[in-house]
Formats: C-alpha cells, sequence, structure tokens
C-alpha cells in the first residue's frame, strides 16, 4: 500500500496543458476518485501515476519516493479499464493468473491467489469459462481480479463501469467500495459520473481544464462548493442559478430578483458585507432546498410557473419558470400543481449558495 502525492504536477501536449499545477495528497489506504467532464485531465492523470505518459514538470511520490523516472513494471501499480482487456482464448482462471506467470511465480502460489480473488468476487464458480461465455459485469469483476491477485501498493481504475446498465452499475459501485475496504489498498478512480465519486470515494478531486477545483470528502464538496462550476457539475438533479442584487430593506440584507425579494441569514450577512458587489451575485439553490406550494406561504417566497412536471420513482421534479431563468424543485409525488399554474417556492435558506457573478467564487 502507499501514500501517493502529486506536487506541481503538469502535463502539457506541445502548447496545449492537460493538466496545470496538480496537488493532492492521497492517504495510504484510502480511495481517491479524481472526476470532472472529458478533456478535464483525469485520465491524463492517471496515466501519469501509471508511467504510461511523462510529467512535463513536477513530482509524483509513493510514500514521499519519487516515482517519475521508473518504468511502468517498476511502480507496483495495477490497472483496471473500461474496456476489460481479456484474453478471449484464455479461461477466467488463466486471464486472472496471466500476470503472476509473466513475473514466474510458482503454480501453487499462482492457484492460491486466483482461488482467493476469485472468492471474494464471487467468481468462483467461473474459473473454467472462457470470456465469450459472461456477461458484462461477470467480465469486469474479471478483468478486478487480475488486478487483485498482484497484490499492487496502488490499484487505478479507469471507467471501470461505464459502459454497463444503470442497474449493474449500482451493483458495482457498492462491490467496488466493499471492496476496498477488505484489502484496504489505496486506490483512485477515475470517471465523469458524478454519482461514482460521491458515492464511493473517501476524497473527491474535482477537475475542469486541467485544473483542481476542489479536493474534500463527498460531503464537503457537495455542501460547500468552492465556486460555480463545482456546484453545477455535483448533484442530481443540477444546482439552480439565479442572478440576484444586494439591497439593504429594513436594515437587512436580502438577495433580490424580479421574482423574489428574500433575506440572508446573520452569518450570510456578515460574508456579504465583507465583499460582495451588489450587482454581482448568483443564487444558488438545490432543488431538495427548495419547497413547492399552490398557496402564497406567508413567509419570503419565489413566485412562478409550473412548466412541466416529471414523475420520478418516489420524487416528482417541478420545473419553475422565472422572469429570466428557470428552475427545478424537488417534491413528493401527492404535488397535484399542473403546467402553466402560478406556484410560490420557499427556500432554505441554511442551504442556499452565493457566488461571484464575476469569477464564480464562492461566498457561502
Amino acid at each position: 500500500m502507499a501514500k501517493v502525492s502529486f506536487r506541481n504536477v503538469w502535463k502539457k501536449y506541445g502548447n496545449v496543458s492537460a493538466v496545470k499545477e496538480l496537488n493532492i495528497e492521497c492517504p495510504d489506504g484510502s480511495f481517491l476518485s479524481i472526476l470532472g467532464p472529458s478533456g478535464c485531465g483525469k485520465s491524463s492523470t492517471m496515466r501519469m501515476v501509471a508511467g504510461l505518459e511523462h510529467i512535463t514538470s513536477g513530482e509524483i511520490l509513493f510514500d514521499e519516493n519519487p516515482i517519475n523516472t521508473l518504468p511502468p513494471k517498476d511502480r507496483d501499480v495495477a490497472m483496471v479499464f473500461e474496456n476489460y482487456a481479456l484474453y478471449p482464448h484464455k479461461s477466467v482462471f488463466e486471464n486472472m493468473a496471466n500476470p503472476l506467470k509473466l513475473r514466474g511465480q510458482d503454480a501453487s502460489v499462482i492457484k492460491e491467489r486466483v482461488t482467493s480473488a476469485a472468492r471474494l468476487l464471487e467468481i468462483s464458480h467461473l474459473l473454467e469459462r472462457r470470456p465469450q461465455e459472461l456477461s458484462g459485469g461477470q467480465k469486469q469483476r474479471v478483468a478486478i481480479g487480475r488486478a487483485i491477485v498482484r497484490e499492487p501498493n496502488l490499484f487505478l481504475f479507469d471507467e471501470p463501469i461505464a459502459h454497463l446498465d444503470a442497474k449493474l452499475r449500482a451493483h458495482m459501485r457498492g462491490e467496488i467500495k466493499h471492496l476496498q475496504r477488505t484489502l484496504g489498498t489505496t486506490m483512485i478512480y477515475v470517471t465523469h459520473d458524478q454519482l461514482e465519486a460521491m458515492s464511493m470515494a473517501d476524497t473527491i478531486a474535482v477537475m475542469h481544464d486541467g485544473e483542481l477545483q476542489q479536493l474534500g470528502s463527498p460531503r464537503e464538496v457537495y455542501n460547500k462548493p468552492v465556486n460555480a462550476w463545482v456546484a453545477g457539475f455535483v448533484g442530481e438533479p443540477a444546482m439552480n442559478f439565479m442572478d440576484a442584487k444586494i439591497e439593504d430593506r429594513a436594515g437587512r440584507t436580502h438577495f433580490v430578483h424580479p421574482n423574489f425579494a428574500i433575506a440572508v441569514n446573520d452569518e450570510q450577512q456578515r460574508i456579504i458585507a465583507s465583499g460582495a458587489r451588489q450587482d454581482a451575485l448568483r443564487v444558488g439553490v438545490r432543488p431538495d432546498a427548495l419547497s413547492i406550494s399552490m398557496t402564497k406561504p406567508p413567509v419570503d417566497h419565489i413566485t412562478g410557473k409550473i412548466f412541466v412536471t416529471e414523475l420520478l420513482g418516489g420524487d416528482m421534479i417541478i420545473d419553475v419558470d422565472l422572469d429570466d431563468c428557470r428552475v427545478r424543485v424537488k417534491t413528493s409525488t401527492e404535488f397535484e400543481g399542473v403546467e402553466g399554474q402560478t406556484c410560490y417556492m420557499t427556500v432554505n435558506t441554511n442551504k442556499w449558495h452565493a457566488f461571484s457573478k464575476e469569477n464564480g467564487k464562492a461566498f457561502f
């Protein structure tokens, strides 16, 4: 097992910077997810760890030992890809045993490790089958088992379940998280799916345009995004954004929009007073921080018109038109409003956010 450190790491392809001044600490035995959209630099980061890409500048360290100059075979890293990369002419046992045979391990050691990994992954009954006889989920377990038998210091997972169907993805998320806890091996998991990162990782590194946007626990990234980009990328349904002005009314700071004027709490008022421009603010509210009613409430509220309703299992998602934008509200399936009706929304002001309209930086 290894602690992995990225220190001022850059990766350039000609004049294009794929990774820019990356600094991350991944403690020994932890589960780090690198999250971001296509082209953000997450796969380049993983390939630099594995030794498949050269680092332009900076250092990557395993337990404080630089590994930049080590060839891939000497880094003791096991990788699992979205593509299973199984040998079609070999059995499951032979596919899993292959890295050990290449190392010249004794047959008894190979058998012990393969059977142990197969038992852990619940594929012992498949050892004599060939890949064409397996389902997608079974093939992925074999690919993971091939990595496990090596007993590496570090696992690298590159979007390993992206192509599976929704039900199987949900199952494999739990399986991979349980596997990492059982083995206690450091794992770096690359994905564009924020649900995977949020549900599995101890720490999430959110990347965008080659830059690290935020590093923190899933709870921190979700509840305290450092900027509007992270806030909009993490969370499903996505956060709502509304442009607002700041006004003082009866000694209390309000966020004012054509459809609402809502007072902030004391702590938020102190933060806003310390530096927010009066005309350069974006209010961010997650759909589950809004409540919707067809009758006007006695407290500060947002007035809008129902655009469409979407039934999603045990929840109802309501799209509401405001004068200059559209917001989404998560509510119960008992909601009876219909398209075109005027509705009223109240905000849990302890859970809303304010961002600079200029640079997207979060005030709270």
